[in-house]
């Protein structure tokens, strides 16, 4: 039999505390006492020592309690210590031994793309790049699932800072045509860039979004162009497992929307 090694009156305040997370006006002893199904009695002492820790807060008048501001700063800190690269490692670890591909993290900073982990396979072709290795927005699929994410005003504003280099045929340096594909990418979910920044690459990412449903980051798969030509299928569900983990990562850094 397994021994549960829970505190009652801990999980009681937790689930106290996330039905007070969604009353926007707060709410009443009786109330409370009625949802938690404790004693009045009980239930106050807790509420008057939440309140004097400033972990809830009383209106007096309306005698209602609501979250107090103790929760933000917990909340703030405990955002400020999100390790993405250390949440998201296990997860490309995964993907890369199911699927015998190599995955990439990257975010965006200074409008440019920044390699943060990457997990090789041995048994395959792998892109040649390192930690912290730079590359443009405009036409690499971690770049442009980032930035599709963004809000139009980000658009021009990032679009404006890059160069919108030409580096193979395929390159779109057009910000109309980036701006159509930007709204692609976000019905579609995913970003795929073929052999636009390199000839012979095939890539796709998604994006990894935050508690707020901001995107702070994306993984990607990348294979020659001419591999991830031979098989719609395996590369449809590529895309699927991509996008699975990358929900799982979101997950944990409490993300609360669908995939």
């Amino acid at each position: 039999m397994a021994v549960d090694y829970t505190v009652p009156a801990i999980s009681r305040m937790v689930k106290l505390l996330d039905i007070l997370s969604n009353a926007t006006e707060g709410m009443s002893l009786t109330q409370l006492a009625e949802m938690l199904d404790v004693p009045k009695s009980t239930l106050f002492r807790i509420l008057v020592t939440l309140v004097e820790q400033g972990i809830l807060r009383e209106d007096t008048e309306r005698r209602r309690f609501s979250l107090g501001v103790k929760l933000v700063e917990w909340g703030t800190a405990a955002l400020e210590r999100i390790d993405i690269k250390g949440i998201s490692h296990p997860h490309l670890v995964e993907l890369a031994n199911t699927t015998h591909e190599s995955y990439y993290l990257a975010i965006l900073d200074h409008d440019e793309v920044v390699l943060i982990d990457r997990v090789d396979t041995p048994e395959v072709w792998k892109i040649v790049t390192r930690l912290g290795s730079r590359s443009p927005v405009h036409c690499t699929a971690i770049g442009q699932v980032i930035a599709a994410y963004q809000d139009e005003q980000s658009w021009d504003r990032i679009l404006a800072a890059t160069t919108l280099r030409k580096y193979t045929s395929k390159t779109i340096t057009l910000v109309p045509k980036l701006k159509k594909k930007f709204e692609e990418i976000r019905k579609l979910g995913y970003a795929i860039c073929e052999g636009e920044f390199k000839p012979d690459l095939w890539a796709a990412a998604v994006p990894i979004f935050d508690h707020a449903g901001h995107v702070m980051a994306a993984i990607m798969v990348g294979m020659p162009s001419d591999r991830a030509a031979k098989s719609s299928d395996y590369i449809e569900d590529l895309l699927a497992r991509l996008q699975g983990e990358a929900y799982a990562i979101s997950l944990r850094i409490g993300y609360k929307g669908h995939l």
